[in-house]
């Protein structure tokens, strides 16, 4: 845990209490007249980095209770400045605190107004602390913080009157109705002959109740609890005293009993709340309640400077992860590269091993050469299959009717050739068939060989041929829908950019050339299938 330096101001002496580790470390006093303040600033000096808080318990603390209408947040602030300035005209060290809401009516906002109303019981110390630069994060009222307390012992009544002992010989009373704070005064503690402190502890006490009570805190049925923190040895004084009645009951806090609950070791040497106080705040940081923002610029720029050192040393923890990281993938991949680089070696032998076992086949380097450029300059262009037929695929889906039996391919220096295809008969005959006339031994639609062309030298591949054989369904006799379907086919084909389409075999020859023979009966004819071929022919470069 950080260290702290947390000042406990009175108006008898200043006490310095250095915070380390969750525990009281180091406890000075200084005066606050005479040598005190000039040894002050030197005990200062030496802690003058350490973040510092200014806690009073001063006789110079206003309370002031106040209802303003309910608003939001903005205008709230807005209204309880102004409040403070008229209130505290004569003080820069006030502050409002917003406690909720009233329960019944308008339900108006409560509110606590507090101030250090002489601002020259500072002044001397403020002085110091800005002359030495140190990193002052607040002003915090004793009164205030000391709810802490009675939240950590679990002494949340009602009404709840604590009463605690400051180091400058004076008795502290402060009173909180349902935890919020709404009065503290301070008492000095000036014994007349005969009187014990219990005995001015009744008496302040009762002088307490009757103010609040005159104020209407009380219902007849309530009860104000007293809780009096007080060292062992000077219980003897106070407890016999205390006498408790119908709306007054006293709780006595045994101070080590207290130090023991809250983990403060080694408890406090007398009554004095100082330490007890401390001990909470370094462990919980109460909010700044009177200092301006001006005094608390320099802790303003320690915490950023210390926000900047946090940031830089996330960045650079994260670099040198990242740093290693890749240091350790690096090494991984060095230990890769040198796997690799051996297993190529060892594969570079077994090809030399081989490539001197394997005779030489009389291909030589020029011979080699000379195929690679053959093959870039006359090949690599070529229109293959697969992109010849795709676009024909296209149109074939529109015509559900015509099947695809099979495909004779050729790449040729001209479109005059004609690949070599072997015809398909149909399963299911057609009823009509085209002859030619002279002869019934010799029909016109009986499928012949295509494409039986010599053998010719290497093509340069400048036009892709190929032969569709394909069939299309014949409903009975109705032959002029099916050539109309094969004609609309071949026109599609036709109009695809770059190719050309001309029918080899039509489904039924009609020229005069052939004459029509087919079969009469009296059952109606089903379904079947015509042959037909058709040539397609593409240029590398498609026509524009």
């Amino acid at each position: 845990m950080a260290s702290r330096h947390i000042l406990y101001l009175t108006n008898e002496n200043v006490v310095s209490l250095v915070a380390r580790g969750g525990r009281i470390a180091g406890r000075k006093v200084f005066p606050v007249s005479g040598a005190g303040q000039a040894d002050f600033e030197a005990h200062v000096k030496a802690l003058r980095h350490v973040p510092t808080h200014l806690i009073t318990d001063l006789a110079e603390e206003d309370f002031r209770a106040d209802t303003i209408p309910h608003l939001g947040r903005r205008d709230q602030e807005a209204v309880l400045a102004r409040k403070l300035s008229q209130i505290f005209r004569n003080t820069t060290y006030r502050h409002a605190i917003a406690q909720g809401r009233e329960a019944e009516g308008r339900r108006d906002d409560r509110v606590i107004y507090t101030a250090i109303t002489n601002a020259e019981v500072l002044r001397p110390w403020l002085e110091v602390i800005e002359r030495l630069e140190v990193p002052f994060e607040g002003i915090h009222s004793s009164a205030v913080f000391s709810g802490r307390l009675l939240e950590q012992l679990h002494l949340q009544f009602p009404h709840t009157l604590l009463v605690t002992f400051t180091p400058g010989d004076a008795l502290r009373q402060t009173y909180f109705r349902n935890r919020e704070i709404k009065f503290s005064r301070l008492t000095p503690v000036d014994l007349q002959e005969g009187e014990s402190l219990g005995g001015l502890v009744s008496s302040e006490v009762g002088r307490t109740w009757q103010y609040l009570d005159s104020l209407r805190n009380f219902q007849s049925t309530d009860r104000l609890e007293v809780c009096v923190l007080v060292h062992p040895k000077d219980r003897p004084a106070v407890e016999p005293v205390l006498r408790d009645y119908d709306q007054i009951e006293y709780r006595l806090l045994d101070m080590e009993q207290v130090a023991g609950k809250l983990g403060l070791k080694p408890p406090p040497l007398a009554s004095s709340a100082e330490e007890v106080l401390a001990h909470l705040f370094a462990q919980k940081p109460g909010a700044n309640d009177f200092a301006p923002p001006e005094l608390r610029r320099f802790a303003v720029i320690r915490n950023a400077r210390n926000a900047i050192g946090t940031v830089a040393g996330v960045f650079l923890a994260a670099g040198l992860a990242y740093a290693g990281w890749n240091l350790s993938g690096a090494l991984a991949n060095r230990e890769v590269d040198l796997q690799t680089a051996r297993r190529i070696q060892a594969a570079q032998r077994e090809y030399d091993e081989v490539t001197r076992s394997t005779p030489a086949m009389g291909v030589g380097g020029q011979t080699m050469r000379d195929t690679v450029a053959f093959f870039s300059s006359s090949l690599r262009q070529n229109i293959t299959v697969t992109t010849f037929l795709v676009p024909i695929s296209t149109v074939l889906d529109k015509y559900p009717a015509i099947r695809l039996t099979q495909v004779a391919w050729e790449a040729a220096d001209d479109d005059k050739v004609l690949p070599a295809l072997t015809p398909i008969l149909p399963k299911v005959s057609p009823p009509l068939k085209a002859l030619t006339r002279g002869s019934e031994a010799s029909p016109a639609s009986t499928p012949r060989a295509l494409g039986a062309v010599p053998e010719t030298p290497f093509s340069s591949g400048r036009h892709s041929v190929a032969v569709l054989e394909a069939t299309v369904n014949v409903e009975g006799v109705d032959y002029r829908s099916a050539l109309a379907l094969v004609e609309g086919f071949v026109a599609d084909i036709g109009k695809l950019p770059g190719y050309r389409a001309d029918i080899l075999d039509s489904p039924l020859d009609i020229t005069p050339r052939s004459a029509i023979k087919g079969q009469s009966s009296d059952q109606p004819h089903g379904q079947s299938q015509a042959r037909f071929s058709v040539k397609v022919s593409r240029a590398t470069e498609p026509r524009t």
